[in-house]
């Protein structure tokens, strides 16, 4: 990372575009006289150590992109924000890093940035999120939900901009009862929203997934189910997901036997299986997930062998099996020139990694 102590603005008067990233500003603050460039219209500081921005960043009038997605550890304090980014009326592109605060306190406002086309790193924790939807410009929207009201919001925002809305990445992290009436109507009325593209769950209570609609789940890309333990098979409905490319189940269902039909999964390129407890049996037909090139199969202490649909996918390119029982590995290894009773089934597969760090 370059170190960059002192740098005089005022000689940039006349600059548009300043990219400092991967840099380390002395006291992880930047220079003064930002302000001096006038005509700025882009500025990142992607990946560069900065704990605090003076207020003197919304001074740039014609500033069009920020990106703020600096560089964070574990160990670093948050970045500290000046709550008047709401000031900067020019701004189309806004990228936030997660890891942030408020000089003073508070929720960062959005409300009056009518240029805005897209935004990321947005918190209902963090940033007042009320008036996203009022923003007639926005068209592309990452944000996390941490509560049942924001998300209610948010869902009624995403149904009445339909066609403003090009793509939405949703995080829902939250401990929310979807079983209930009030939570069932709720997924069915987020799984109709055209523009969601990347749905990312945790901690949903949630015995079986809505049932398929071709006006449901149209466009989802990339969906990740952790920690909602459902009780139905969920390939039943997630196979007939048109446009679906990744897939996720971490502690995501309690049943002993899951099932990939033959016209299943048909855009899948990525399925990670972890922590599928009870898991024993999956069996994948023959015709299932033809353009899936990347599998990962992760602690699911149960699950007895490899599918035999496997040896009939010939896109797959990876396979990583990682802290799975041993009787599972050695069903699939080759040792001393002597293949496993599972091997023929994934000797096609150019890249195998198996990785047993687990005591099972």
């Amino acid at each position: 990372m370059k170190r960059y102590n002192c740098i005089k603005f005022g000689i940039f008067k006349y600059l548009k575009v300043l990219v400092l990233e991967c840099y380390t500003f002395e006291n992880g603050k930047l220079p003064e006289g930002i302000e001096k460039l006038k005509l700025l219209k882009l500025l990142s500081l992607k990946k560069s150590y900065v704990i605090e921005l003076p207020p003197s960043i919304c001074k740039l009038p014609c500033l069009q992109t920020l990106n703020l997605k600096v560089n964070f550890t574990v160990h670093s304090p948050p970045l500290r924000l000046p709550n008047s980014i709401y000031k900067m009326r020019r701004l189309r592109h806004l990228y936030l890093n997660s890891h942030r605060s408020i000089i003073g306190g508070g929720k960062l406002k959005l409300e009056g940035l009518n240029e805005l086309e897209m935004i990321t790193g947005v918190s209902s924790w963090g940033d007042d999120i009320t008036h996203l939807g009022n923003l007639p410009n926005l068209q592309v929207l990452e944000v996390r939900i941490l509560d049942e009201q924001n998300l209610s919001m948010m869902v009624d925002h995403m149904l009445n901009h339909q066609e403003r809305f090009r793509s939405i990445k949703l995080w829902i992290d939250m401990d929310v009862n979807m079983n209930s009436e009030d939570g069932s109507t709720l997924l069915g009325r987020l799984v109709m929203c055209r523009s969601l593209h990347f749905l990312h769950t945790r901690f949903w209570r949630i015995s079986k997934l809505p049932a398929y609609e071709v006006r449901l789940y149209q466009n989802v890309i990339d969906l990740d189910l952790s920690l909602s333990m459902t009780e139905e098979d969920p390939m039943e409905i997630l196979e007939k997901l048109p446009m679906l490319r990744s897939l996720r189940l971490n502690h995501a269902y309690m049943g002993r036997k899951m099932v990939c039909g033959a016209t299943g999964f048909p855009q899948l390129r990525k399925l990670d299986l972890e922590n599928l407890l009870n898991l024993v049996e999956w069996r994948v037909e023959k015709g299932a997930m033809p353009n899936l090139s990347t599998l990962i199969i992760r602690e699911n202490p149960k699950l007895e062998m490899i599918p035999d649909g496997l040896k009939f996918i010939t896109t797959l390119k990876q396979l990583r099996i990682e802290y799975m029982p041993e009787e599972f590995n050695e069903r699939v290894r080759v040792v001393n020139g002597r293949e496993g009773e599972d091997y023929h089934k994934i000797k096609h597969i150019p890249s195998i990694v198996i990785r047993e760090d687990l005591d099972w």
